[in-house]
């Protein structure tokens, strides 16, 4: 990425990028112009429908939400394509970044509070795309998973690293177990959200929080943007146990704004569980990841083993909190 291809498609003059992070084939530079400072976010070309970023949040940022507004270039669009790459130009948002687990109680007050006010403005956003749908959450997606991972487990045993071979096998315990859940998709509450909301994506400034990156906006359960927020950012969960009282008050703070249905709730372990294990790091993956996103692949191993005996139980605390607290109102 060059500052050229950045002047001959906006109207900027830039005078310093420098690159912030890469990951997955995705280049993140902050860029100092003679106006503001931006963020140039550079994607492969198979990634699609890029510039839906731009009016989602033009669309937030019209409603009263706090988001990094993506600027249009020249030819009227919100991303530009070369040949070789993709790439998009949004405001910087001064602030920081907390780490995985260190949020303090206000912020995953805020956190709730601005991801239920944002899925219910998003609610007449029109339909964004897909994701998780009625096939996702079947036995047969676990079944699947599994045999590919048997064959690949067969090959790492040749090899004789008796450290990897152990956490194939762990990976094919999870999708054993998770491929006798029955999630109904049918029942669960499907609507516009962030899609990959976790602490990595909130920046913190004068007791505010401001959500970036939609690029994974989309229509999804809903409920499992709500516990996967909590987790990631709950100290109470950095051993990978999930506090079921802490998530229900978040949980709360949520469905303030949108309403979640008693079958969402009782079902988000189990969603959650799904997906990780379906969706997770694989096994020769783990030892190549960057420094920066270690924690986060050290707490969603800790997360699987403890849903492993604990899924049920969590289910379980969540629909009494409900029906305790839905009783309450009634008789408030």
């Amino acid at each position: 990425m060059n500052s050229y291809l950045i002047e001959s498609h906006y109207d900027l003059k830039v005078l310093d990028m420098r690159l912030l992070d890469e990951h997955f084939g995705t280049e993140i530079y902050a860029v100092d112009t003679d106006t503001h400072k931006f963020i140039v976010k550079v994607l492969p070309l198979y990634f699609e429908n890029i510039d839906n970023e731009g009016f989602v949040t033009e669309y937030l940022h019209n409603h009263g939400h706090k988001v990094a507004r993506f600027l249009k270039s020249r030819d009227g669009s919100y991303a530009v394509r070369t040949p070789e790459y993709q790439f998009t130009v949004q405001e910087y948002i001064a602030g920081e970044t907390l780490p995985v687990n260190s949020a303090p109680e206000w912020v995953l007050e805020k956190s709730a509070d601005y991801l239920g006010k944002t899925t219910l403005a998003l609610k007449d956003y029109g339909e964004l795309p897909l994701r998780f749908g009625k096939d996702f959450f079947a036995a047969d997606t676990a079944i699947r998973k599994k045999q590919q991972y048997i064959s690949e487990l067969e090959k790492v045993k040749k090899s004789g690293d008796l450290k990897t071979v152990s956490i194939w096998e762990e990976q094919i315990r999870h999708l054993e177990r998770i491929s006798t859940f029955r999630i109904d998709s049918d029942r669960l509450t499907y609507a516009n959200s962030h899609g990959d909301f976790h602490i990595g994506q909130v920046i913190v400034k004068d007791n505010d929080i401001t959500v970036i990156d939609w690029t994974s906006a989309c229509r999804l359960p809903v409920c499992l943007d709500v516990i996967t927020s909590y987790v990631f950012a709950s100290p109470d969960c950095s051993r990978g146990a999930v506090d079921a009282e802490g998530l229900n008050r978040y949980i709360r703070g949520y469905t303030k704004h949108f309403p979640l249905t008693e079958y969402d709730i009782k079902t988000m372990p189990y969603v959650l569980y799904f997906w990780h294990c379906i969706c997770n790091y694989c096994p020769d993956e783990l030892a190549g990841i960057a420094e920066k996103y270690q924690p986060i692949a050290m707490l969603i191993q800790n997360l699987l083993n403890w849903l492993y005996v604990h899924v049920e139980e969590l289910s379980e605390d969540l629909w009494k909190y409900f029906h305790r607290y839905t009783n309450r109102e009634k008789h408030m």
